[in-house]
Parts: C-alpha cells; structure tokens; sequence
C-alpha cells in the first residue's frame, strides 16, 4: 500500500511539470503529509531566474492569504492570555473601527465576525494597493480605511471574502500586545514550532539566499521580474497576507495544526471561552476546533448536500466539490472548474488559497488522515493558478480519487480562457465609448488639480502631461494623446487620455504593456475610468473613480446592493 502510494505520487511529477509549463510559471515547490509524516517532495523551475537559482522545498515564497490562518491562531493565543475575547466587539479595542456607512458593524462585529468574513462591508482592496502592488498607507491609517468601506450586505447576512478585515485584526493583535502581529507570530508560533525559514518581512530573507522572486507572464511566454512586495509586517494589510514560508515550514505547521486539533477535539476542549486556568494553557495552538469550525457558507442556494464553508482564516470543502480553489484565479477563468473524487467517499478538506503580486499558494489539510499538500509557485495570477490543479493532482494521487481527472487540460483551457480577458476588455471599452466621444471635448485644464477622499485616505494629484517628444515638436496640446497624468498619495501612477465627455481613461496600449505598468489588478473596464463631475455652473467639483469594479453577476449571486465609485472632491 505504502509503496502504491509513493509511486502515484511520484508518478505526478510529470503532469506537475505540464501544468507548470501550461501557466509559464518559473518554478513550483510542492510537498505532502501523511499520517504526520512527510512523504513526497518535488520542486522544478527557476525560483530566481535571473541567478538561476532552483527551488526546492527550503524556498521561501510569499504565502499571501494563507497568512489568514496563522492570524486566527494568534488571536486564539492572545484569548487564552486574556488580552482578547472572541465576545467583545473589536471596537472596544479599536475606537477608532466606527464603520459610518453601517455603525451596526462598528458596535457589533467581534473578532469572529472579521476572521470568517461575516462583517458584510465591500471587499474593496484597491483602496489600500495600487500601480506594482505599491501601498498608498501605512499601517496607521488602516483601521480607518477599513471602517469607511460601504456596505455590500447585510452584517453577518453571507461571506464575503475581505482582505482589508484581516488587516484590523492585525492591528488589533498589535494593539493588545503592544508589538506588531508578525513579532507576535513570531515568538508564539513560528520559533515554537521551530519554523525556521518562516517570516513576515523581506528584511529576514535567510542568508542563503534561496528566496524565490515573483514574475508575469507575457503574451509570448517571457518573464516579467516584478517589484518587491510592499506587503510585510508593520504595513497596512499585514494580517492578510504578510507571512512568506516553504514548503517544509508550511508541512510542519499544518502536522501541529492537525495534531493539536485532535487533541482538542477529543477533550472537548477550544470552544469559545479560552480562559487561561483551562488544560490548554501548555499548548502552542490552543483554540484550533474553535477556529477551524464552519461559520459562514461561502455559497448561497448551492444545491449540493457536502459542505463548503469558511471558518476562521480557513475555507471547509467535502470532496468532491467544485468550490475547491474558491478564491484562486482558475475559478474566475473556467466555466466549470474541475471536480475531484466523484465516485470516491467523501473527505473534508481544511485549506486556504494565496495569490499576490508574483506568487500563488494553495494549502489543504485533511484531518482525518493528518494529510497535507503544500504548493507554491512564483508567478502572478492574471494567467492562471499552477498551485490549485497541482494541489488537486497530488490529491487525487494521495486518496487514489476515482475517476482521475486530467488537470493539465483545465491548465491549458484556464490559460486559454486567460488571453481572452484583453480583447473582450479592448472591445467593451470601444463600445461604451460611443462614435463621438470627442465632439464636445473641454479644455484639458479643467480637470487639472488635487482630489480627495478623507475617509480613505486617498489623494489623486491631476496633472498636465507634457511628452517630450511633443513638447519638443512644439504642439504637445495638439498631438499628445494623453495630455493628463495623475497619480494616487504621491505613488507611481498612470496617463489619461480623453474617453468621452468628462470621462478619462488610462486603457495600456497591450495586456504587456498593463503588466509593465503594474496595472494586473485593474484589467478591468471600470477601474480604467476616472469620471469628472461639474456643478450647475460647469466647474468641475470632483471625480468618481469605481475601485471595486463589481459585476452584475455578483450582485445577483450574493444579493448584494450595488457599490458605487468612490467619490473625491476637488481641493486644489
């Protein structure tokens, strides 16, 4: 049996390779436990390719959301210490998370209401991240920022995924502790568990240098080196994605996870009040059945009897499901994602999805085995995710998951799918352009000048754009298309042209050209447009600029109300 299940395993590396390949991903690190040990390591591809350095299982990648998890585990710590409480609104430790669009969530919402995605305020990330994943705040102002987003649904109504509520129980957890979430992490978990490789910031890479770096993939195949992440502990965020592991560190801490939860689960123990003279006190994960139990279904009128639920920095699937990689990119980019084990007995999985900047991670563990996989890749995610159908491959090999289904053609079809985004983008942005945009076009200078929103802390700075190459020819006014350049809190920003109206627009020249402008997250028509507002007397007052880009589709699948473009007035 043993020997069987070493050879399926083994027998993945080549798919592993295809479905790599398919993405044009660098490298990719994969592991898997069971039954508390380690079993399968493999790793292939360039982790840096500009030094050609290979990855291995010791490669420290960016783990991005799966952060979540370590997050919940330190709340659950601190509640035990007595510095926290699942009960109190998190407002009784940050005054200042009023939430003015709905004050229901500001007086109500607990920590288990941030951890499960149950405060129902807009997931509206681009108010925080901008142009090459840059920070417009530090981590001062996050908690404000997050208390301002409008609401989408109603409080504890449905979940609603939302990065920005994880950056205020970071903040929380710093505000009790009186150190930062990754300090904390740090000394309650990383070093416990002898974590060694594991860190939230760039500035404790280990000195050997084996740190994978993140790239794009071009629309031939060439790699784009991006930018450092801005993300890391002490920023505006950190709670939601700041932890950077390996594959042999993220194998250890989902055996500790595992076994602590057993343990826990066969005294009963971790339910809600975690009091510090309970038998946990010894523990170095204590409150994982609390935290790893369902709250919120992360579908609404799904028709399937197996769960698909979120607990706290955890999703919840029984297998089979088609809800497996529920935030990765694939689920975006195929129609009907992949379903695993149809006609195997069913299996919970406990898992968390990562994708930032260059770098993806896909997490599952299966705690009726002590099961895990663990896969990390160094590529961003607007052509597809290599670690969720690596991830469900090694799956099916693990639990011999009848019948196999090939996820290198999902590969091929999500890429596919992935080089259509642009020329459908191309083709709506003409269309809602209409013939005569520029029939009533008014002077560039109108528009010049500084634009604010206090509640979130963003200032947009409009400026002329004066190109050399037309200014040199002498009629820059005449010949420059994009006469207007704007940028966000002092960060790298972009050049407008005229769209129609008081509408401008920063459409790149190339889905290339947008991922070397830094501009991945806003391949989409409304974050393209910056609408200029006039008063009765024609002067121009404001702007509105749709940083959410909500779909229709998603106001019909979550019963949501409509998020409107966040308003800025004209200061200057």
């Amino acid at each position: 049996m043993a020997d069987a299940l070493l050879d399926r395993l083994k027998s993945t590396t080549l798919r592993i390779g295809e479905i790599r390949r398919a993405f044009g991903t660098p490298s990719v690190s994969c592991g898997v436990l069971h039954q508390g040990e380690v079993i399968f390591r493999y790793a292939e591809g360039f982790a840096d390719v500009e030094m050609g350095r290979q990855a291995d299982a010791d490669t420290v990648y960016p783990v991005a959301s799966c952060t979540k998890a370590f997050i919940s585990a330190t709340c659950a710590i601190l509640v035990r210490e007595g510095l926290l409480s699942w009960d109190k609104p998190v407002s009784f430790y940050l005054p200042e998370f009023e939430t003015p669009h709905n004050p229901e969530v500001g007086h109500r919402a607990t920590l288990v209401d941030l951890c499960s995605h149950a405060t129902g305020l807009a997931p509206v990330d681009n108010v925080l991240v901008g142009f090459h994943e840059r920070l417009y705040h530090d981590g001062e102002s996050q908690v404000r920022i997050a208390s301002h987003l409008p609401p989408e649904c109603g409080f504890r109504s449905e979940f609603l995924y939302n990065n920005l509520m994880y950056g205020v129980v970071g903040a929380t957890i710093a505000k009790v502790s009186g150190r930062t979430a990754g300090a904390v992490m740090k000394e309650k978990i990383f070093q416990p568990l002898g974590m060694g490789r594991t860190i939230t910031s760039p500035a404790d890479d280990p000195l050997d240098g084996n740190v994978a770096k993140g790239y794009s993939v071009l629309d031939k195949g060439s790699l784009l080196r991006l930018e450092e992440p801005e993300l890391r502990d002490g920023t505006a965020n950190a709670g939601a994605g700041c932890v950077r592991s390996t594959v042999n560190n993220m194998l250890k801490w989902a055996s500790a996870v595992m076994q602590a939860e057993m343990q826990q689960s066969t005294r009963n123990q971790g339910y809600h009040n975690l009091k510090s003279n309970q038998p946990e006190d010894d523990e170095i994960l204590p409150g994982l059945v609390f935290t790893r139990a369902a709250r919120m279904p992360i579908t609404q009128g799904d028709s399937s009897a197996n769960e698909n639920a979120y607990g706290m920095g955890w999703f919840r699937h029984t297998i089979p499901s088609k809800f497996l990689g529920f935030t990765s990119p694939n689920f975006s980019l195929l129609a009907e994602p992949p379903i695993i084990g149809k006609n195997t007995p069913q299996r919970l999985t406990i898992c968390h999805y990562g994708a930032m900047g260059g770098f993806l991670a896909a997490f599952y563990t299966f705690p009726e085995s002590c099961s895990a996989i663990v896969v990390l890749g160094n590529s961003s995610p607007s052509r597809g995710d290599p670690t969720d159908l690596i991830a469900q491959a090694l799956c099916q090999e693990l639990f011999d998951m009848q019948p196999r289904v090939s996820l290198e053609s999902f590969a091929v079809l999500a890429t596919e799918t992935s080089r259509l985004i642009w020329p459908a983008l191309v083709q709506e942005w003409v269309l809602c352009r209409g013939q005569d945009a520029d029939s009533t076009a008014a002077p560039v200078a109108d528009y010049v000048g500084r634009y604010e929103n206090k509640g979130l802390a963003l200032q947009i700075d409009v400026q002329p754009n004066v190109n050399r190459r037309h200014r040199r020819a002498g009629d820059w006014k005449l010949r420059n298309p994009e006469p207007l350049a704007f940028t966000v809190n002092g960060r790298p920003g972009q050049r407008l042209r005229r769209y129609q109206g008081d509408t401008w627009t920063f459409l790149p020249n190339s889905r290339d050209d947008a991922l070397k402008k830094g501009m991945e997250r806003f391949i989409n028509l409304p974050n393209l447009l910056l609408v200029f507002t006039r008063d009765s007397d024609g002067c121009i007052t404001g702007l509105m600029w749709d940083l959410y880009g909500q779909k229709s589709e998603e106001l019909v699948m979550h019963d949501s109300v409509r998020v409107e473009p966040v308003r800025f007035e004209k200061v200057a």
